[in-house]
């Protein structure tokens, strides 16, 4: 075969090789690749193929596969429109949390646990060190919020 080499387990195609256009339908319109789409069908090619321009080769054979266009199904729930959260009737009583990760180390810190009321807006901002774990916490809202 021209345009073909082989290493480390890995099969190098030129872009011209008649083997492209088989191994696209191998590894997605058969029953055993059961049509995946892009992200997984490059996958698979991956792990045993590779050439020039894979990605948009794979990407324009999968536009152009007229099974998958005729048939595609949605995954996605259908939408409907929002409804807005309940207004907090009390202070505290709804709150929410997040973390900001990635900071600067001060003082040992590099992470901070930010706290906030719904209703009067108002937050706590507590340090903790990263890696945390639950019971960190749970006792750093106890000890700082409770």
């Amino acid at each position: 075969m021209i345009g073909v080499w082989f290493k480390k387990g890995k099969v190098f195609l030129s872009l011209t090789s008649t083997l492209i256009p088989h191994i696209l339908i191998d590894y997605h319109a058969t029953p055993i690749s059961r049509h995946f789409r892009f992200r997984k069908t490059l996958a698979r090619i991956k792990q045993d193929f590779s050439w020039l321009n894979m990605h948009r080769t794979i990407e324009e054979f999968l536009q152009q596969y007229e099974k998958c266009q005729r048939f595609k199904t949605d995954c996605m729930k259908p939408t409907r429109l929002l409804q807005p959260l309940p207004v907090p009737i009390q202070v505290w009583t709804d709150i929410s949390m997040d973390f900001i990760e990635g900071l600067p180390s001060s003082h040992g810190y590099n992470c901070i646990m930010v706290v906030v009321d719904r209703l009067s807006k108002y937050a706590y901002l507590i340090p903790l060190k990263h890696p945390y774990k639950t019971i960190i916490v749970a006792k750093a809202f106890i000890s700082n919020i409770v």
